[in-house]
């Protein structure tokens, strides 16, 4: 099962506006080897595709950062690499902790110490990847901490 990664927005869009730059610039680069009349040469033209196509190449790859959940593994993908190398697997997860709109999970990897980790997606999935993991892994140990709300008697 996937769950969309979530980055901050200002991230998100940045990388929209890279990739709105790089698409017209590769239309015009383009427009300009089918022989538009704009003020460049075919080598300057040449650059410009290039380069809005690398630029474009790597705003959809970050655009598309995904949590990946099998059997076995929990990967994060940037397209179909996963950028963790199989380091988080299910069977070594301990807990998984909610607290602030913010979901963690804690694992063992190389040691006795556990590893903490963020993980980034949508706070209306939270309850979904946790029964996902739990049903995985019945040892998982998961908390919800309460919001502290103010009460009168505090004020």
């Amino acid at each position: 099962m996937k769950f969309r990664f979530t980055s901050p927005l200002t991230i998100q869009i940045f990388l929209w506006i890279i990739f709105a730059i790089s698409v017209i610039g590769l239309v015009v680069g383009i427009l300009i080897f089918a022989g538009v009349h704009i003020e460049a040469t075919t080598g300057q033209a040449t650059l410009l595709v290039s380069a809005c196509s690398l630029t474009l190449a790597v705003s959809l790859l970050f655009l598309t950062i995904h949590y990946k959940v099998d059997k076995d593994y929990l990967h994060l993908n940037i397209a179909f690499i996963d950028m963790l190398g199989n380091r988080i697997r299910i069977d070594k997860i301990l807990n998984i902790v909610i607290d602030n709109d913010k979901l963690y999970i804690s694992y063992l990897w190389k040691g006795p110490d556990p590893v903490i980790a963020l993980v980034s997606i949508r706070p209306q999935k939270f309850d979904e990847f946790k029964d996902l993991l739990l049903s995985l892994n019945g040892n998982i140990v998961f908390y919800r901490t309460q919001q502290n709300e103010t009460t009168d008697s505090e004020q």
